[in-house]
């Protein structure tokens, strides 16, 4: 990886990432506490275990990758306060050689959400309409379940998603290269059928806005219902936090709509 793509990595959910956009409600001290969200470690078979947020009564549960750099940016507080109760199972990622070898990989996230974070959780949860969510590799991750998988999770909120990626290459910017997901998909299938994508991308970042403006149409002849917004961002949690919330927010208002 060279130094440049390892800083672009490095970066996911720095502390020092500035905020970049305007601040969603839940994110705000000022603003009340709406639930009781109880916290939970789930011991994992793998070695790394998960942590549950599990508000009282849960309508939903979201799959959230890079889970340890989420809740270091607080996000058992913004749970409290977001409109509507969902459970949250906060997937760690731990070494980046780790997160390398299973985000950007479709089959081998795809298999660890299925066999091993699943498995894994309360019963109950499992009944829920799922959410997959992820930033960069995450991002990727979350896209190609929704597309490939939906009987793991349907939708997906896509933020910065990292649509470059090939396996068969050394890591590297994105230069406009679509990689592995939207090859897949552009074979003339339809497995996103089924699929839902709020896809997120910042004005500052490497090709990543471009990228999503590429893949959207791939998904969508494929199937799936998209949706792309920008963000003013760069590759950082700064305005990641906030477009989470934005994005469940948007899916709490087509469902009504859809009702």
């Amino acid at each position: 990886m060279s130094g440049s793509d390892t800083d672009l990595e490095a970066r996911l959910g720095s502390a020092t990432s500035p905020t970049t956009v305007g601040g969603h409600p839940a994110w705000e001290p000022t603003t009340r506490l709406r639930r009781r969200v109880t916290t939970m470690t789930v011991p994992h078979r793998d070695g790394h275990d998960l942590t549950v947020l599990a508000p009282d009564g849960p309508v939903g549960l979201v799959v959230l990758f890079d889970g340890e750099r989420w809740l270091e940016h607080g996000i058992l507080d913004a749970w409290q306060r977001a409109a509507v109760p969902r459970a949250v199972a906060l997937v760690p990622s731990h070494s980046p050689a780790r997160r390398c070898a299973l985000l950007p990989h479709p089959e081998v996230v795809a298999a660890h959400v299925a066999d091993e974070v699943l498995p894994a959780l309360d019963p109950a949860l499992l009944d829920l309409p799922r959410i997959v969510a992820g930033q960069s590799y995450g991002g990727l991750a979350a896209a190609a379940i929704a597309m490939l998988r939906p009987d793991v999770a349907p939708t997906a909120i896509v933020q910065s998603g990292s649509f470059h990626f090939r396996a068969d290459e050394p890591p590297r910017r994105p230069r406009g290269v679509m990689g592995d997901l939207g090859t897949v998909l552009g074979t003339g299938t339809r497995p996103g059928a089924a699929s839902r994508l709020v896809l997120q991308a910042g004005t500052g970042e490497a090709d990543m806005l471009e990228m999503a403006e590429q893949f959207a149409p791939i998904a969508r002849d494929a199937g799936a219902a998209v949706t792309l917004e920008a963000y003013d961002g760069g590759h950082d949690m700064g305005w990641w936090r906030h477009g989470l919330l934005d994005a469940l927010d948007q899916l709490d208002a087509l469902d009504q709509a859809d009702s």
